[in-house]
């Protein structure tokens, strides 16, 4: 097998290969589709990205590739946005994130539009050039993450009323019926799936409310400055974010980003990024934002960030805000 090295992209490849396929052969048949792949993953435009999936299709026999790669890849590996989806509160939240952050997370001419009706809900999946709407694999995987995510969730609301295609019907459907159910419709106008407009209040998670939209306010916020960062800086405050109340250490994020740590100390120096200073900026940030909220206990802020008691927290904010938590808290009401 081709050797993969940390890129942006390395993960779509390797879910590719957990798929069947041969990624020596997909890299000899689209060698330059491959490299936007790895290199500019969060760029690399539709027509690059159908070709590749229906290649996979045919290297690996497997002619709904494109929703397979819903069961292929982690949430977690699409990073910050990946984090916010499964912070959803509710379908509600779950189709507000996709519908405001999915274009930031791929900048490549696809995005999620909805249309709320009297009794129903539309989730349509869009490109920019109308040329691409009848990209199948693509659309598969784009329209087909919504009944896979909520499977897990709500089995029994995951498929939708309807689902309607732009492309032409496939010879076999079984796969698109587990995804779609049977009300499947092909050769329309737009690739979008109807669900109850009742399906949207529908909880998704058990969570604090009030922690869980300070949390995604906070992922909102990073996942949005992004933009302006090297793919190794974002992958550390991601890694960071998402993990900072375990505090997670170098080592742990080297070990994820599979490289030595001193390779991982290395790139710091080249990136001019202080870790324990990136790291203590996230927590104090995310503290900063909690203690906004005077439902959440004190105790309850220093587990979230990372502390083992509300005294080694307390010694922490006073260092980082001049002030204790409880008088930051007082001035904030």
């Amino acid at each position: 097998m081709m050797k993969l090295k940390n890129l942006p992209g390395t993960w779509v490849l390797e879910a590719f290969h957990r798929g069947g396929v041969d990624l020596d052969t997909l890299a000899q048949q689209l060698p330059d589709d491959v490299n936007l792949m790895l290199y500019e993953v969060d760029t690399i435009l539709p027509d690059s990205i159908e070709r590749l999936l229906q290649t996979c299709a045919d290297i690996s026999g497997n002619q709904d590739f494109g929703l397979s790669m819903n069961n292929l890849v982690d949430i977690t590996m699409y990073g910050l946005f990946g984090y916010l989806l499964l912070n959803s509160g509710s379908v509600k939240d779950l189709f507000d994130t996709l519908i405001r952050y999915h274009s930031v997370h791929h900048d490549g001419g696809i995005y999620y539009k909805q249309f709320i009706h009297k009794e129903s809900i539309t989730i349509r999946f869009c490109y920019n050039d109308d040329k691409h709407d009848a990209h199948r694999q693509t659309t598969d995987w784009g329209l087909g993450f919504i009944p896979h995510y909520l499977t897990s969730f709500l089995p029994e609301s995951a498929q939708p009323l309807r689902a309607e295609f732009v492309y032409s019907q496939p010879h076999d459907l079984r796969k698109l019926h587990t995804y779609f159910g049977t009300n499947l419709a092909f050769n329309q106008p737009h690739n979008q799936l109807v669900y109850p407009r009742s399906t949207l209040t529908k909880p998704l998670t058990r969570a604090d409310q009030a922690l869980l939209k300070i949390l995604r306010a906070e992922a909102d916020r990073y996942l949005l400055a992004q933009k302006k960062e090297s793919v190794f800086v974002q992958e550390i405050k991601t890694i960071l974010f998402q993990n900072i109340e375990n505090n997670i250490n170098a080592s742990d994020i080297a070990t994820l980003l599979h490289i030595s740590l001193s390779s991982f100390k290395r790139k710091l120096i080249e990136e001019n990024i202080n870790f324990k200073e990136t790291k203590e900026v996230i927590k104090n940030n995310l503290a900063k934002q909690l203690l906004s909220d005077s439902t959440i206990k004190i105790s309850e802020i220093a587990l979230k960030t990372g502390f083992k008691n509300p005294s080694s927290f307390t010694r922490f904010f006073i260092r980082y805000n001049q002030q204790k938590p409880l008088e930051y808290r007082m001035k904030k009401q």
